[in-house]
């Protein structure tokens, strides 16, 4: 072999490296955008429309918001599960997204473990236990003392069967070793208005909703469930105080994208929106929605933080009995 051709045959692996190095270097080339599983106005969407903003000017490109609704997240999640895996597509997923594998297995059209990557965390929302006025329980354990007095005579509402304010329910009710009757309802916004009038004695729900009604002295919130007491409701025990270590659980939100996503595309994706969680100013427009920026936002992070939430409702599904197939 002359070394003219020696050359030329070492250089052409070290050529189609090159070519494929600007293509993911160059990423993103065309607008991107984000599937929210919901409907247009709730905190999943909003907080999407946030996130999409400012990605937007970090990346140099569109980056839009598509909200495909139905079966409680599965078509808007299924769909991004099926488009191809090359960044331009990212599902918002909240807590249904770990709920639903363990409700609804019979039914699932994709594998959330198997399907997709993790991108980052974006934000988490400490649920609070609510009780009516008319209730003198000012703490969780204090809630649970009374159940035990008089058994089946507690009413706790939720946002409807499987929901994550009715495993929040299952979840106190199977820590404190008490029994409560389940009031599910249409939406957790019904429940807590049935609340507020009195006809149920407790429900979870996140503060953001909640707001109006506890700010007008309707509902009072007995416990918090954030690692420490949170900082607009100092006055609010958490469960852990309470005993309830197991209820330190929070609303969450996070960007995932197809499993096969290049390495590459998702490093940038993660980076971009890791550097976004930083900025002061995010953290003041996520607050005014409900929402607080994580300590740890990195994919690696949010695997951990999912897998636990895998086990966990799995886990409560089967040991309470719920069967929504």
């Amino acid at each position: 072999m002359t070394w003219k051709r020696m050359i030329a045959a070492l250089a052409l692996p070290c050529a189609i490296l090159a070519g494929g190095s600007p293509a993911l270097a160059a990423f993103p080339e065309k607008p991107l955008k984000i599937v929210v599983p919901y409907s247009t106005g709730g905190s999943s969407d909003n907080i999407g429309r946030l996130v999409a903003d400012l990605l937007s000017k970090e990346l140099g490109q569109p980056v839009v918001v598509e909200n495909r609704t139905g079966a409680g997240s599965m078509i808007g999640t299924a769909y991004v599960a099926e488009q191809a895996p090359d960044g331009y597509t990212l599902l918002l997923a909240d807590v249904p997204f770990t709920i639903v594998p363990a409700l609804y297995k019979e039914r699932m059209k994709y594998d959330a473990r198997a399907d997709f990557a993790q991108v980052a965390l974006i934000g988490q929302s400490p649920m609070y236990l609510f009780v009516n006025t008319g209730v003198e329980a000012r703490s969780p354990q204090a809630l649970a003392d009374m159940a035990r007095q008089s058994p089946g005579t507690i009413t706790i509402g939720s946002g409807g069967n499987g929901s994550f304010t009715h495993l929040m329910a299952e979840l106190f009710m199977q820590e404190s070793g008490t029994r409560m009757v389940h009031v599910p309802y249409k939406g957790a916004a019904a429940s807590m208005t049935d609340l507020a009038g009195g006809q149920i004695n407790a429900s979870f729900s996140t503060m953001p909703s909640a707001a109006a009604i506890y700010k007008a002295g309707k509902v009072v919130p007995i416990g918090v469930s954030s690692p420490e007491r949170h900082r607009d409701t100092p006055d609010v025990p958490t469960f852990r105080e309470s005993g309830f270590d197991n209820l330190t659980i929070q609303s969450w939100w996070g960007l995932l994208v197809p499993a096969r996503t290049p390495e590459a595309v998702r490093e940038r994706l993660s980076e971009a929106v890791m550097k976004l969680m930083r900025d002061p100013g995010l953290h003041e427009r996520l607050a005014a929605l409900g929402g607080d920026v994580p300590g740890k936002t990195d994919p690696a992070t949010m695997s951990r933080f999912l897998e636990e939430d895998f086990q966990r409702w799995d886990g409560l599904v089967r040991s309470a009995n719920i069967d929504l197939n």
